[in-house]
């Protein structure tokens, strides 16, 4: 790696960590996928449909091409990414659903937890898929405020394999469910919902420091899109829900600008595994790799990663070297001067490669 680079980044952590006033502290966003395959966006080699919002943050920002996740599947991979430890240690194993009467245990130490001590927002948006009973929610990790669906949005009672086996699926917002059935038409405005709700979540937290967990349910089966994506990719219905989701990272960065919040915030995009290839055209590409969801191969681990702080991570720019979303807690924690959880956790402070 260019040593140059390293020597800034350095130099960059220690102006904007520790010793960071509160006024001053870096807003972070983490904007996480679902399912999407290494090759689904514009950065890392889609040709078939147009991510322009991605390409943007690409070429603002970094791209990493060897960035990885604990276990190739949901609950695994996203109790690794929020404690910074393998997924074995914290005993999230596979996929949770319905009938699991355990989840993330209230000893293990958030992100969200580490940026309330320094007097951050929170809000935790989208799929959380680590418990569903009251002990195991966001609004208990750390979260002030959660709006999203407890589990996946194949968990319902139309699922395509298992129908009838799941119940409704609900809608929470913070510890109320608002809807007990999610239908067609409320998957349909999921992304563009969860959106609306980012956006607001960052203008009403524009004068204080801020920490927004989005967790699209997109681009996992059963897929669906709003009308004004529907048809738009010429590439299928895979393709209108990744333009969606190009459209909503656009909407975060551009309220960003408009706020002057974009140089003081720290944007990483990234998916919580690789593509479920049994699901055919409903699935996205591995490209190159092999295989994908569910497998230790490489399509199933190695994740599309691009990371956006204007005037602190340099523009254009790529990294090689290998990263897992388990070195973000510790990463986050030096840059925001919060000591690292009690218990152990197995990721390292990667920012010298930011």
């Amino acid at each position: 790696m260019n040593s140059t680079i390293v020597q800034l980044a350095t130099g960059l952590s220690l102006a904007v960590g520790l010793s960071a006033p509160l006024d001053r502290l870096p807003n972070i966003v983490i904007i996480l996928v679902d399912d999407m395959g290494y090759a689904d966006i514009g950065p890392f080699g889609a040709t078939a449909y147009a991510t322009p919002n991605l390409d943007r943050m690409a070429a603002e920002g970094r791209r990493f091409t060897d960035f990885y996740v604990s276990q190739a599947v949901c609950s695994a991979s996203r109790a690794s990414l929020l404690t910074g430890c393998y997924n074995v240690r914290v005993g999230i194993f596979g996929a949770l659903n319905h009938r699991a009467t355990h989840g993330l245990s209230p000893r293990e130490t958030t992100i969200a937890e580490l940026c309330k001590q320094r007097g951050y927002a929170t809000m935790c948006i989208g799929k959380w898929h680590l418990g569903h009973h009251r002990p195991f929610l966001p609004l208990e990790h750390g979260f002030d405020e959660y709006y999203g669906l407890p589990y996946s949005n194949d968990m319902w009672p139309y699922h395509p394999e298992n129908p009838g086996f799941y119940p409704p699926l609900p809608l929470i917002n913070n510890r109320s469910i608002v809807d007990p059935n999610v239908d067609a038409e409320d998957q349909a405005r999921l992304t563009t919902n969860y959106t609306e709700r980012a956006v607001d979540f960052i203008r009403r937290n524009r004068w204080r420091p801020f920490f927004l967990y989005l967790a699209h349910s997109m681009v996992h089966v059963p897929l669906y899109v709003s009308e004004k994506f529907r048809g738009r990719s010429g590439a299928g219905l895979y393709g209108d829900v990744v333009m969606e989701v190009d459209w909503s990272v656009g909407q975060i960065l551009d309220t960003l600008r408009e706020l002057g919040l974009d140089k003081n915030t720290w944007v990483i995009f990234t998916s919580d595994n690789g593509p479920w290839l049994s699901y055919g055209d409903h699935a996205g590409s591995a490209g190159q790799l092999r295989e994908g969801k569910g497998t230790s191969f490489e399509g199933g681990v190695r994740v599309p990663t691009l990371m956006w702080w204007p005037g602190t991570i340099p523009a254009g720019t790529q990294c090689n070297e290998p990263a897992m979303t388990i070195d973000l807690l510790p990463t986050i924690a030096r840059l925001i001067g919060a000591p690292l959880p009690e218990l152990k956790i197995d990721g390292m402070d990667i920012w010298p490669l930011i």
